[in-house]
């Protein structure tokens, strides 16, 4: 049996698929929906970039209990599937089917998340374009911190899964921020940024990622990139 060596993190906005603002679109009606306030997310003080701690932000600037958290993440999920499904224009990005099988296929290599979302945000975008079942493993935004921190919950989480620990260069990051490359960084792991997102090329390659794409339409070079 061929042990796993190679573990791949993808982020979802920007490098796994395009669905907009989809996710602050339904943040901001969950809010209004439960509890009358608007644009939930530009009037609120918002502490950092995970999506726990937006939620955290909003629920402390509008006094809203602790324990009506359930209820907002259960609101939001079905918001977020109602836009999501009205949302014609969302789409898989160049590449990504056919790189994630062929991760998927490789005995020696895993596919993972890494995102700031909600694990049940995150699910709900991948299976409204049909990628959800590329991924059980993950590090998500359910918890407070940065994602470099959710990314080393995933690597230990994988570790345990394999019973095995994987040599930082084989631990591939794949992004589209300036976030992703720092965090990479950050974890002495393999950046591999990626320019579909929000980011232009010269904001990328300033951040020194290991590597680069314009996009992952050539799947046999971001193969080979990450199966040297």
């Amino acid at each position: 049996m061929i042990a796993v060596q190679k573990l791949i993190l993808w982020d979802i906005d920007g490098t796994l698929l395009h669905c907009g603002s989809d996710g602050r679109k339904s943040l901001n009606r969950t809010f209004l929906e439960l509890y009358g306030i608007e644009d939930a997310f530009g009037s609120s003080d918002i502490g950092g970039a995970m999506d726990s701690m937006i939620l955290d932000g909003i629920m402390r600037s509008h006094a809203i209990e602790k324990d009506q958290l359930p209820t907002v993440i259960g609101h939001y999920q079905k918001v977020l599937s109602d836009v999501l499904e009205k949302n014609e224009q969302k789409r898989v990005l160049p590449g990504i089917p056919s790189l994630l099988d062929a991760i998927d296929a490789n005995p020696s290599s895993q596919n993972a998340l890494l995102t700031s979302n909600l694990r049940i945000g995150a699910m709900t975008k991948l299976n409204s374009v049909g990628l959800g079942h590329y991924f059980t493993l993950g590090g998500f935004g359910d918890e407070a911190g940065e994602k470099w921190d959710a990314a080393l919950a995933c690597i230990r989480e994988a570790q345990e899964l394999h019973n095995t620990v994987f040599l930082k260069k084989n631990i591939y990051l794949i992004g589209d921020s300036i976030y992703d490359v720092l965090c990479a960084q950050k974890v002495g792991i393999t950046s591999i940024a990626v320019g579909t997102g929000w980011a232009d090329e010269e904001s990328l390659r300033a951040c020194n990622p290991d590597h680069y794409f314009s996009d992952l339409g050539d799947t046999d070079r971001v193969l080979e990139t990450i199966f040297l």
